[in-house]
C-alpha cells in the first residue's frame, strides 16, 4: 500500500513559507551585527571591527539565497507549475539550509572565539 503522495503546489509553498521565514531571522542577526559595528567609534583598530565586516557579508549572502528561493517559489505558482523549475526551488532550498547552518557557524565564532 502506497503512503500519501505529497503535490509539488504543497513543497512549493512550503518552500516559500520557511524561505521568507529564515530570511527574517537571518535579517534580525544580520541587523544585530551593523548595530554591533556601527557602535565602535572611528578610533577602533581595523583588526577589531574586520570580523563583523565580514559576517555582514555572509549573513547578507544568506538573506539573499533566503530571498531568491522565495522569488523562484513566487514565479512557479504564478507560472503555473513549470517542471523545470521545480527541481531548481528544492535545490535553492537545499542551498538555502546550508547557507543558514554556515552563518550560524561563523557567527558563532566570530562572537565566541574572537
Amino acid at each position: 500500500m502506497a503512503g500519501p503522495v505529497i503535490e509539488e503546489k504543497d513543497v512549493v509553498l512550503a518552500i516559500l513559507g520557511a524561505s521568507a521565514a529564515l530570511a527574517g531571522f537571518v535579517l534580525v542577526f544580520l541587523g544585530i551585527i551593523i548595530a554591533s559595528y556601527q557602535s565602535y567609534s572611528g578610533a577602533v583598530p581595523e583588526q577589531v571591527v574586520e570580523p563583523l565586516r565580514t559576517l555582514g557579508g555572509v549573513l547578507l549572502a544568506c538573506f539573499g539565497v533566503c530571498l531568491f528561493a522565495v522569488l523562484m517559489s513566487l514565479f512557479w505558482l504564478v507560472g503555473g507549475g513549470l517542471v523545470e523549475v521545480y527541481g531548481l526551488i528544492v535545490g535553492i532550498f537545499v542551498a538555502e539550509l546550508i547557507a543558514v547552518f554556515v552563518s550560524a557557524v561563523v557567527a558563532t565564532r566570530t562572537v565566541l572565539w574572537k
